[in-house]
């Protein structure tokens, strides 16, 4: 007796399946992933909204009092043109990355919704 798997296994061969079996699975399949496509879609949309929406009015509020006391701090030591252009660059700089911030969140619900999915059709 031989120690070769082949041998000992058999013939591996798998007969090839047959041509309309794809058809069969997507036609029986159809409906189920038509409802998993609507169910995941909403809630991959409308999770990661609320959630980026709820802290924006603390983190607005945080950000506008940091403004007023820097402007505060600076025009005691600074002309209040100065003090006036650098508070003004600070709080366009915190708009602009805050903009990017939500800008951002409909790309990563795309990106968690089309993980979520793989994970469940895989």
């Amino acid at each position: 007796m031989s120690d070769d798997p082949r041998d000992l296994l058999g013939s591996l061969d798998v007969p090839p399946p047959s041509a309309d079996l794809r058809a069969k699975v997507m036609t029986a399949a159809a409906p189920l992933l038509a409802a998993h496509v609507r169910r995941a879609t909403a809630r991959a949309w409308l999770r990661p909204l609320a959630v980026a929406l709820v802290p924006l009015p603390l983190i607005v509020l945080v950000n506008v009092t940091v403004v007023r006391a820097l402007y505060g701090l600076l025009s005691t030591i600074l002309p209040d043109v100065v003090s006036t252009y650098l508070v003004a660059q600070y709080a366009l700089l915190v708009l602009a990355l805050l903009g990017l911030t939500y800008a951002s969140v409909p790309f990563l619900a795309d990106r968690q919704a089309r993980a979520a999915l793989e994970n469940l059709h895989a």
